[in-house]
């Protein structure tokens, strides 16, 4: 049965769900959401660092790092080239190191070695507000039991699906959005049994080369003198408060800005070596984890993951190959690259990088979506036509809809940033100072330049080369038309309605201008959210406008059982309202097996 949205979310750190990872709690017992209904409003988090604003100015400091990274990558800098990827036997074989405790032996695939279930938990797309940032840490660590009896341990691997920090992974970010947050719950539960970390990159992790990534993420070679997994230094790395500050006066001296050489999460120790791993979990099932850096995957990794004869496959990667009703470029031609053909190779898909809960099936493949560690929500599809059937989803399209209806109040005050709303107060304030000079080519002329602009502008956001011009191009002139003409619309009529409800001369015509201003940019922010609103209600950008809305709710990661015989079961639990006093929920549960179609309760 797929799950729809509802009402339930994670408990603070005083209440049993806040325990439910501890070595002697009971686990927490959950129920299943029913029903997608929709909210009003959701908790925001008040504690720094906050959610990224997406269209404020430290969000256009992440898009210029993806503009300067995507430039270099254009160049074939590529520094997967140098990496020496981990050969499967000896992945295995550092895992079972870390899980020797636990009655592991030495044999070819990790169930093997464990002798028992192996789990693993996956969650992506983690390190934005710091408040939800620890609900989540408190949903992904927890213990639970269904209401069927079930119970969901802890994972003994923990996979992080890409994109580790926003707007962009560095140290400094991962470090106070992630790993601050994180190991603030770990220590609370006090669970010091080694456990597996591993990880790929996403487009976010790659905007800085994989500095933090690495730092996190990277097994130490034999020959390096590294802090403990568990010491202090690594748990609570010491960063810079102002970064910028920091890199010119490191500037000015001619050195490095110093950073701490690891981070570590309580209780977990990093295996990998390279960006992209191949792990054998059963003797008929194997973990693919691939990297296409911000373009493509590099011809060692397709050679890598191109192995003749391979047994069925559970493939992560930082894209998914289908999501919102859409078959998505990038997630395809990582599939194409290493040889798999969704159609006919059964394999169990799993990305992030959209922050959506998604389910569907092609053939005995399924495609799954779980972005949803701790960003900006990514809502469901509304629009009325996709290209493939969604079986499951977190949240429906209802209360998606529900909530695209604040998004012009939410943007006209300055929710979604300060960036797009200043470039309105810019342009208008030309327009209307040449209308003041009793120059109305001039101001015409501003508002013709601030039209063009926010036309062209609009085509990009809404990324006319995915949709058919005639669709694309006449709604982002007419909305370019609109913003541009508002100003001198708007000073014109408050202008005469001055004059005629108090007579001319008794106010300067400066104050009726100022005003005209302030009711100009704040129509053209009502105006830019109502665009947001529309373009996903026709299907043309699923993506931008709920990253300005940002959205804290729905918040949910993937728990996954591996038997013996290499049959997967998944358990997705999530927060509808991570800031709430209430329960995580089940979301969906399904079990994939490459020997025979996919079953799903």
């Amino acid at each position: 049965m797929p799950p729809t949205s509802g009402a339930a979310t994670a408990l603070p750190s005083d209440s049993p769900a806040g325990a439910a990872g501890s070595r002697n709690a009971e686990p927490m017992r959950i129920a299943t959401l029913q029903g997608d209904v929709p909210r009003a409003h959701y908790r925001r988090g008040e504690r720094r660092p906050r959610a990224i604003a997406w269209f404020g100015f430290t969000a256009f400091w992440g898009h210029l790092r993806h503009l300067v990274a995507s430039a270099i990558a254009t160049e074939n800098i590529d520094s997967r080239q140098w990496m020496i990827p981990d050969a499967p036997p000896r992945l295995v074989e550092r895992a079972v190191g870390v899980l020797s405790d636990r009655g592991a032996t030495n044999a070819p695939t990790l169930v093997e070695s464990l002798g028992r279930d192996l789990w693993i938990d996956f969650v992506a797309d983690t390190g934005d507000d710091v408040s939800v940032s620890e609900a989540v840490a408190r949903l992904v660590f927890g213990t639970f039991e269904l209401e069927d009896g079930t119970r969901l341990p802890r994972g003994d691997v923990l996979i992080l699906g890409g994109d580790l920090a926003y707007p962009v992974a560095t140290v400094r970010e991962v470090s106070r959005r992630l790993v601050v947050p994180w190991n603030h719950v770990l220590e609370e539960i006090g669970d010091e049994t080694p456990r597996v970390l591993l990880a790929i990159p996403g487009n976010h992790d790659w905007y800085d080369g994989l500095d933090g990534f690495a730092r996190l993420c990277q097994a130490p070679c034999a020959f390096e003198q590294t802090d403990s997994p568990l010491s202090q230094r690594a748990l609570h790395p010491v960063t810079n408060e102002f970064p910028v500050l920091a890199w010119a006066d490191a500037f000015r001296r001619g050195v490095a800005v110093e950073k701490p050489d690891t981070m570590a999460l309580f209780g977990y120790v990093p295996i990998q070596r390279a960006s992209y791993f191949r792990l054998p979990l059963a003797p008929t099932l194997e973990l693919f984890a691939v990297d296409r850096q911000l373009r493509h995957i590099d011809p060692r990794q397709q050679s890598y993951f191109r192995v003749p004869g391979a047994p069925a496959r559970v493939v992560m990667m930082p894209d998914p190959a289908r999501a919102s009703g859409e078959v998505r470029e990038s997630g395809a031609s990582m599939l194409k690259s290493i040889g798999i053909e969704a159609s006919l190779d059964p394999t169990l898909f799993i990305a992030g990088d959209i922050h959506h809960y998604e389910r569907s099936a092609e053939g005995q493949s399924l495609h799954v979506v779980a972005g949803g560690g701790g960003a900006f929500l990514h809502g469901a599809r509304t629009a009325r036509r996709g290209a493939y059937a969604i079986d499951a989803e977190f949240p429906g399209p209802v209360a998606s809809k529900r909530m695209l209806r604040g998004l012009p109040w939410h943007v006209a005050w300055g929710g979604a940033g300060w960036l797009i709303t200043s470039v309105f107060a810019i342009g208008h304030a030309l327009a209307l100072s040449a209308y003041i000079d009793k120059s109305p080519r001039a101001a015409l002329g501003v508002a013709c330049i601030m039209s063009a602009c926010v036309a062209v502008g609009t085509a990009l956001l809404i990324g006319w080369r995915r949709h058919r011009a005639w669709r694309s191009v006449p709604f982002a002139m007419g909305f370019g038309l609109l913003t541009g003409l508002l100003p001198v619309d708007v000073a014109v009529v408050i202008d005469r309605l001055g004059v005629y409800l108090m007579g001319p001369g008794t106010l300067p015509r400066t104050a009726w201008m100022v005003l005209g201003w302030v009711v100009a940019t704040w129509a053209s922010g009502f105006a830019f959210g109502g665009m947001l609103s529309m373009i996903h209600r026709l299907g043309l950008n699923h993506s931008q406008p709920f990253a300005a809305l940002g959205s804290p709710a729905y918040r949910h990661f993937l728990r996954l059982r591996i038997d013996r015989t290499g049959h997967v079961e998944v358990f997705a639990l999530g927060l509808v309202d991570p800031l709430a006093d209430e329960k995580p929920v089940l979301i969906d549960r399904f079990t994939w097996s490459a020997a025979r179609d996919a079953q799903q309760t």
